[in-house]
């Protein structure tokens, strides 16, 4: 398979044997055939639309002093080629899989020259959906490089702590974006959960025996639970209509649906082998975050009984007005 500087040399020297207005565009088109290998025609279909102009115009000739640099993303689609202007989260989970794309990023301020895009816009593969790709990657390579000590032998303590601190943060960041796209909660686990299905909340060395940081770790994390838990109990059904839109009758049906599914989510979370032992770590050592916990579960736990109770009479009111 080629490398990246193969595939520029190749698509650049395919893209001056064709004639075309703009041999810019012809660059990005050469690019796109060397790697998503559309049908015959499809790119031409794709760049000679009008709303795909506006995007290879503002590409191609905007100034970028300030603000990001220009992106564009290319996929295939059933029809044809799809130009957007940036990533999105992947395809919803209704829709039909689609294949990789392909991204263009202006990597200077002043617009690429007529004769190479080579320095001044970088080209790359985008997989199917680049959150859950970037996700794993960091759960299955950033992660376990960072855990590995023997990567960091010459490192002071500080740092090194630091650093696994932060890529931690940005796992969970990432973790729980993905699953707000499923319209889901994730609660993220602090460092040092994973050690918490082998505490003893009873032993009298507790104290002595657990990591300062561990407790403030833990603290932080209930403070961010209860923040997402308040927000998806102060979802309201009538935001549709506060915003101007019609909501249908089904629209109320799925909005409590999906609110139901959700505090479930969340209160099997709370309910996890790791998330007791840290509030009986809580309890034992006293925090005053151990009764924030305790509020936070049992908002969760009486939200779901008016969930139940708001799903009925939802029901009932729709099948009389049928």
């Amino acid at each position: 398979m080629p490398s990246a500087e193969e595939r520029a040399a190749l698509a650049e020297e395919n893209a001056h044997q064709e004639p075309g207005a703009d041999p810019r565009l012809r660059l990005l088109g050469a690019y796109v055939a060397q790697s998503l290998r559309p049908a015959a025609g499809a790119w031409e279909r794709c760049a000679g639309t009008a709303e795909a102009e506006q995007l290879f115009h503002a590409f191609l000739d905007r100034n970028a002093t300030e603000g990001p640099r220009p992106l564009l993303v290319v996929r295939p689609e059933p029809g044809g080629l799809a130009v957007q202007p940036g990533l999105d989260a992947g395809p919803p989970e209704s829709s039909t899989p689609r294949a990789k794309g392909l991204f263009f990023l202006r990597t200077r301020p002043e617009p690429p020259g007529p004769s190479s895009l080579r320095g001044a816009v970088l080209c790359g593969d985008v997989p199917v959906a680049p959150l859950e790709h970037l996700a794993a990657l960091f759960s299955e390579v950033v992660i376990p490089v960072l855990a590995n000590e023997k990567n960091h032998l010459d490192w002071p303590h500080v740092v090194c702590q630091d650093v696994q601190q932060h890529a931690h943060s940005l796992q969970c960041d990432l973790l729980v974006i993905l699953e707000q796209v499923r319209g889901k909660t994730l609660l993220p686990l602090p460092v040092g959960s994973e050690k918490m299905e082998f505490v003893d909340s009873k032993s009298e060395t507790l104290l002595d025996s657990t990591d300062k940081s561990v407790i403030y770790a833990i603290e932080s994390a209930v403070i961010q639970w209860s923040h997402q838990v308040q927000v998806v109990l102060k979802r309201e059904s009538s935001q549709p209509l506060l915003q101007g839109d019609n909501p249908t009758p089904k629209v109320e049906l799925e909005f409590w649906k999906r609110r139901s599914e959700d505090l479930e989510y969340i209160y099997n979370q709370l309910r996890t082998i790791k998330v007791r032992g840290m509030v009986g770590l809580l309890d034992k050592l006293q925090s005053s975050y151990f009764p924030a916990f305790q509020a936070m579960f049992r908002d969760v736990a009486a939200g779901e009984e008016q969930q139940e109770q708001a799903a009925i009479l939802c029901s009932l009111c729709i099948s009389t007005a049928l």
